[in-house]
């Protein structure tokens, strides 16, 4: 209900709406679903030259995928160059004004939304009123039938809503997982390098027995050359020298505490050499495993 001119009314919902013209299609006012993360609207545009839009200041965040042409973003007294396969974001209130190039007009697809998870998903790939343009890794066609697929859905039904939000967390995934990339070649990751290091420790527990370094740094989503880095920082070891290290401290104790023979602890920790595994052992233990062993009984 509101009060206008002394006398109450209702107040009436915005509905999901719809539009489809020449150069311009778009789906608004979509319903709420999630309090973590929900879409508001979304479309695409192919813009007349000289096109000019001059945003009041948002309550959402907008995301903008450039897949032809060029165009200006203006945010914070500053001017961003756009071109095909750029991405731009509107952030939550900041003023901006952008203009579809005279010559060459961009054409352009948008998201709008916003949530509790909205900036943390931003922050995974520098998007933020600091940062508001960055270079897709992939080109940005790749998330035209995501965001068609969300137009389509323009049926005011129950399920369509639900279908919505799914598309927008599809879009969300692939833009944070196709920039994660570049950040990787730049040894750039999503997190601290102790939580990496202490996921590795826990894939080595599991699974020593059959696995090499290269398995650890796929398991965990980073290279090889920085999984060596992050060990040797924080251990003073390598990822290799550590693996070793723990198959052999299992095999000690196994020697220690049960009746198998060398060459089955030799396999079970993953050595299928017996003599290689006895020559490691030697190695860091001093003495054969039957004369450590013999030691222990003694």
């Amino acid at each position: 209900m509101f009060k206008a001119n002394g006398e109450w009314g209702i107040m009436m919902e915005k509905h999901t709406t719809y539009k489809n013209v020449a150069g311009f299609r778009c789906i608004l006012n979509i319903e709420k679903q999630t309090n973590d993360l929900y879409l508001v609207h979304c479309g695409q545009q192919q813009c007349p030259p000289g096109y000019t839009y001059n945003h009041k200041i948002p309550n959402e965040y907008h995301v903008h995928f450039v897949l032809e042409g060029k165009g200006i973003l203006e945010i914070n007294d500053k001017l961003y160059h756009l071109k095909k396969d750029d991405i731009f974001l509107i952030p939550k209130g900041h003023p901006i004004r952008y203009f579809a190039d005279d010559e060459n007009p961009w054409e352009y697809m948008w998201i709008t939304f916003d949530g509790e998870m909205a900036e943390t998903y931003l922050n995974h790939v520098d998007l933020s009123a600091e940062t508001p343009v960055i270079h897709s890794s992939i080109p940005n066609k790749v998330y035209a039938p995501m965001i068609q697929k969300i137009l389509d859905t323009n049926e005011l039904t129950f399920a369509n809503e639900i279908r919505r939000v799914g598309c927008l967390y599809e879009i969300l995934s692939t833009l944070i997982e196709a920039q994660s990339i570049y950040k990787k070649e730049q040894n750039q990751y999503d997190y601290p390098s102790t939580t990496y290091v202490d996921y590795a420790l826990q894939y080595i527990k599991f699974n020593y027995d059959h696995i090499k370094v290269n398995d650890i740094a796929q398991y965990i989503g980073i290279n090889r050359s920085y999984l060596t880095s992050i060990f040797k920082k924080q251990l003073n070891i390598s990822p290799q020298e550590y693996l070793v290290s723990f198959r052999l401290k299992k095999a000690a104790e196994l020697i220690r505490t049960t009746n198998m023979s060398i060459q089955d602890i030799s396999a079970s920790i993953g050595y299928e050499n017996a003599l290689t595994f006895s020559k490691m052992f030697k190695q860091t233990y001093g003495m054969s495993p039957k004369n450590y062993r013999n030691q222990d009984i003694l």
